[in-house]
């Protein structure tokens, strides 16, 4: 998984004012939690984005925050979905 961090500063080297939002958090009746995040990316002519969800339940053992767990994967998944990071996925 690509780690929050390194995302971060992918978007804000090579797409500088970039920015993100929480579209949606869903709190499960089985505990699980899934949110729902937008990275938009500002161009010469235009924006795009980029929606993912990210999501994390009782089973995935102790977490302090679902809310902020749940928020990294969907960012990280989004990041993800314009190509960045993609490298850090590849296992040897």
């Amino acid at each position: 998984m690509v780690g929050r961090y390194h995302a971060n500063r992918m978007l804000s080297f090579y797409a500088p004012g970039w920015c993100g939002e929480i579209r949606d958090v869903i709190f499960s009746d089985n505990g699980s939690v899934t949110v729902v995040y937008r990275v938009t990316v500002r161009g010469s002519d235009g924006e795009a984005h980029r929606e993912s969800t990210g999501t994390v339940s009782p089973s995935d053992g102790p977490i302090g925050d679902p809310v902020a767990a749940a928020e990294e994967i969907a960012f990280c998944k989004a990041c993800a979905r314009f190509g960045l990071g993609l490298y850090l996925y590849h296992e040897d």
